[in-house]
């Protein structure tokens, strides 16, 4: 597929490399010279240093050709008129990057309907529903849901007294089906067998039928608790996105914003929610404000110093977990270190929405897990695949990815040797970066 990404900023430089991992055409046109040389040093691309709304610039590098554009500069303007020119000069679909709600919300104008964009990805939006799964499941690090929400997956620390520490995989009990899909011993991600042991500290991915998962937590250490009181650092868009998401949901909000305009327009469009005119980095107002009570804190300002500085106050102080949006995804193992609970990476979160788009047909959904070290992937499986109905160990895989789950109509499957898949089952699988591209050609999605 041949791919035109407009803008090389951090979502367009994570696109672009995860793109070309797959083999696809990639072209990357960013206007900043410094961005585009670190594109050329790092990655396998063509690229063009020019304004990727010029049509000029779009006919002259080919764009009538091209099967997708991706509009993800900083400006919602600019990825609106690219994709505008892109479309109208021939692209087959367009995918752009808006961040202003005022764009998407009560508006008369549909994006694909009267302006011919294909997809409209938010990524503060994206960002607050990843959060707002944590609120479900504030036990996790990470939570997904898959085949309608009837598989769940949970990426869980395996503390020093849990049961299932020292054990190999073959050893554990099983309270009800479940699967560890993944384990991540520091930088190491793995695909374990049953013969692997489990270390305190270990990250475990465990995927299990959703209204069975809480023995499965009790095995691995963790006890599923319900979040009363969440705490928000910065009154942004991803926390107006993330209070109005949790409306009805009976938990106490408190919104923390220095900016008083900022302040005032909130408390009018959030009449459920305590917003509170402070500095969050002085350490009395949290106090006075019983932060050090709050089951969940979440810093969603711009600044990623100040979000790392503020939960480490708020987790000095009690708080029972910690929650950090940052811009740059490399500064996440850092402050997984010192301490914050976990790591939002904007960025890669809307990276895995786009790229659930490009991947689009038999593609379900996309989960980038690990900080980009493995992806969860949901397939339906085509009417036409030759490895249907043959037993798993049977039919030939691909290395270094594993079927975690699959969903037949009402049935859920953790699958063993003998199961089988079968046309339009929903197939969860784990995949490490290098098979990616192996599972897609599986399943008849890379063609």
């Amino acid at each position: 597929m041949r791919i035109t990404i407009i803008g090389a900023g951090k979502v367009g430089f994570k696109l672009a490399e995860m793109l070309s991992y797959s083999n696809h055409d990639v072209l990357v046109i960013e206007q900043d010279a410094e961005r585009i040389r670190a594109i050329e040093e790092r990655l396998d691309v063509q690229t063009v240093c020019a304004n990727g709304a010029n049509p000029t610039v779009l006919k002259e590098n080919g764009i009538a050709d091209t099967d997708l554009l991706v509009a993800v500069t900083e400006n919602d303007e600019v990825n609106i008129v690219a994709s505008l020119f892109g479309k109208k000069l021939g692209a087959k679909k367009t995918v752009a990057r808006i961040r202003n709600p005022e764009y998407l919300l009560n508006n008369q104008i549909g994006f694909d309907k009267d302006l011919g964009i294909d997809f409209v990805i938010n990524p503060d939006y994206v960002t607050a529903n990843a959060i707002a799964e944590l609120v479900e499941a504030p036990e996790a690090i990470e939570s997904e849901y898959y085949a309608g929400g009837k598989i769940q997956m949970l990426e869980l620390i395996l503390p020093p007294g849990a049961q299932a520490v020292n054990k190999m995989l073959k050893d554990l009990p099983s309270p009800n089906p479940y699967l560890i899909v993944a384990i991540q011993r520091g930088e190491k991600m793995l695909i374990p067998r049953g013969e692997d042991r489990l270390l305190s500290g270990d990250k475990v991915f465990v995927l299990a039928p959703a209204k069975q998962m809480e023995p499965v937590e009790d095995l691995l250490g963790q006890k599923r608790t319900r979040a009363q009181r969440l705490v928000i650092l910065g009154g942004t868009r991803t926390a107006y996105y993330l209070a109005q998401k949790l409306l009805g949901k009976k938990i106490e909000i408190k919104i923390i914003e220095k900016d008083r305009h900022i302040c005032e327009s909130l408390s009018h469009k959030l009449p459920h929610v305590t917003i509170i005119h402070g500095d969050g980095s002085d350490l009395g107002l949290l106090q006075e404000e019983d932060i050090g009570q709050a089951d969940l804190f979440v810093a969603v300002t711009g600044d990623d110093k100040v979000n790392l500085l503020v939960s480490l106050l708020a987790k000095h102080l009690g708080a029972k977990k910690t929650v950090v949006k940052v811009g740059r995804s490399d500064y996440a193992s850092l402050m997984e270190k010192v301490g914050i609970d976990v790591v939002i990476s904007p960025r890669l979160l809307t990276a895995a929405t786009i790229l659930k788009f490009v991947r689009r047909g038999q593609i379900v959904s996309i989960s980038l897990l690990g900080q980009d070290k493995a992806e969860m992937i949901e397939f339906i499986v085509p009417q036409n695949c030759r490895q249907a109905n043959k037993p798993i160990q049977q039919i030939n895989f691909p290395r270094h990815a594993i079927i975690g789950a699959i969903a037949r109509g009402d049935e859920i499957i953790i699958p063993g040797g003998n199961d089988y898949i079968a046309p339009g089952d929903h197939v969860i699988v784990f995949a490490l970066p290098k098979a990616v591209t192996a599972v897609q050609n599986f399943f008849g999605t890379n063609r």
